[in-house]
């Protein structure tokens, strides 16, 4: 048997206390005065069934907790509340896990975020840091995200990056709402705050996704800049949704995090996807200062939508982020996120130079090259405006292959994800890019 269902699908240690109480409610239409602004938003927004879905404990998890406590102190107690088959191949068993992930992942996680990201003495934040109550797991950023939007977005305007990750879109409309795009930044790249103040008046928005460093751009936020938007966010009552999956992969070596800024009304998204290498194991993080949301409705939300994250994932996330958490806390840089970051800045300072030299020009607000992420942002040489049909072509020719920029609302650009290809790769992938060229002119 694997570790993580033997907690028994039981959503959290703050629903471990109510056991006696399984239908209680902890918060209801009456306690709107006590709510934050990331609670008020949400309960204005959610549907009745998902209002109904966040206050309400589940009585199984409780019962679950109970038996199991029980369990412990009288060995001849018989289980019969569990809806898993158990003891028939006990070295195969992987049970479910709690709503709100395990306990030690989501410490850790509240622990890196703290630490990595200057969280400690930041008000609003609790004196230490964020807990493991502050952190839900859930299974990939993707979930979470449809999570939030779908608690968050419901008859509403979402302000999104124009150069943006198509899914949002999706996941936006399957949550009731509708997207806005924005454009943070001037023609000479400096932060447009005024311009996105305005869209925010124009279309009446509530909540903002933001993801710093960006894809595809690579894009990044100083500290003032983030203070700024945090500003903007108070003014106009604004939630702010940041995905953070890349937050570790800054190249100017000062990762941030918008919890840092503006606590009372940032969700985080994050996960063990891209900076531990390991997507197919759909371990993602939702990250709130407000323990409410992060501990109570979130972890009620996720099981009624997926049970439970995937332990398997969360299981091999512990084994990477302990040992740079323990470097973190002895004030060394995390050896294997280093070890990562490293690599890529190898990889991305050859891939800028081979698409310079054969005629692309980078986008975003950097043109030199992006500051952080795991991919860039490249316009077509002079003469060449169809990023489809050149991407065609490089795969009928058997040369490479990347991903349209129109893909990401940025038509005539490739998306080059270089985090993925080995620097002999993409020296190669110089000649490549010729013939491809020469081929189309």
């Amino acid at each position: 048997m694997l570790e993580g269902a033997g907690h028994d699908l039981c959503d959290s240690e703050s629903e471990q206390a109510q056991v006696t109480l399984p239908g209680r409610q902890s918060m209801n239409e009456s306690s709107s005065a006590s709510r934050g602004p990331i609670l008020s938003s949400a309960w204005e927004a959610m549907s009745p069934a998902a209002r109904k879905t966040a206050v309400t404990p589940p009585s199984i998890p409780a019962i679950a907790a109970r038996a199991k406590l029980v369990a412990a102190a009288h060995p001849d107690f018989i289980r019969g509340d569990q809806g898993q088959v158990v003891n028939v191949f006990p070295e195969k068993e992987i049970y479910y896990g709690p709503s709100s992930g395990l306990p030690e992942l989501r410490r850790l996680v509240g622990r890196f975020w703290t630490i990595a990201y200057g969280l400690s003495d930041v008000e609003g934040i609790p004196s230490g840091g964020l807990g493991a109550e502050h952190v839900a797991i859930v299974s990939g950023a993707t979930e979470g995200l449809a999570i939030l939007l779908r608690m968050l977005a419901p008859g509403r305007k979402v302000g999104l990056q124009r150069l943006h990750w198509g899914n949002y879109r999706n996941l936006i409309s399957l949550g009731g709402g509708e997207h806005v795009l924005l454009d943070w930044f001037k023609p000479d790249g400096s932060l447009d705050l005024d311009g996105v103040a305005a869209a925010v008046d124009d279309h009446d928005l509530r909540v903002l996704i933001m993801n710093f460093p960006a894809n595809p751009t690579g894009d990044i936020l100083s500290d003032s800049e983030f203070k700024a938007v945090a500003e903007l966010a108070r003014n106009r009552d604004l939630v702010l949704i940041s995905d953070e999956v890349y937050n570790w992969v800054r190249y100017d070596d000062q990762p941030r995090s918008l919890l840092g800024f503006a606590p009372e009304r940032t969700i985080v998204v994050g996960a063990a996807s891209k900076e531990y290498l390991i997507p197919g194991a759909r371990t993602g993080y939702v990250i709130c200062a407000d323990e409410t949301f992060s501990s109570e409705w979130m972890p009620r939300l996720i099981r009624a939508t997926s049970s439970s994250p995937n332990v398997l994932g969360q299981q091999a996330t512990l084994e990477m982020l302990g040992p740079d958490v323990e470097d973190l806390e002895a004030g060394k840089p995390p050896r294997m996120l280093l070890e990562i970051k490293e690599e890529l800045r190898r990889r991305l300072a050859m891939m800028t130079e081979v698409l310079l030299a054969t005629g692309f020009t980078i986008e975003g607000r950097f043109p030199e090259g992006p500051r952080g992420g795991i991919s860039l942002l490249a316009r077509l040489p002079e003469g060449l405006d169809d990023d489809v049909a050149f991407l065609d072509k490089a795969m009928d020719m058997a040369r490479f292959s990347a991903i349209p920029g129109s893909a990401f609302g940025a038509p005539g650009c490739v998306r080059f994800g270089y985090a993925g290809i080995p620097c002999e790769a993409i020296e190669r992938m110089r000649t490549g890019l010729l013939d491809v060229i020469d081929s189309m002119l």
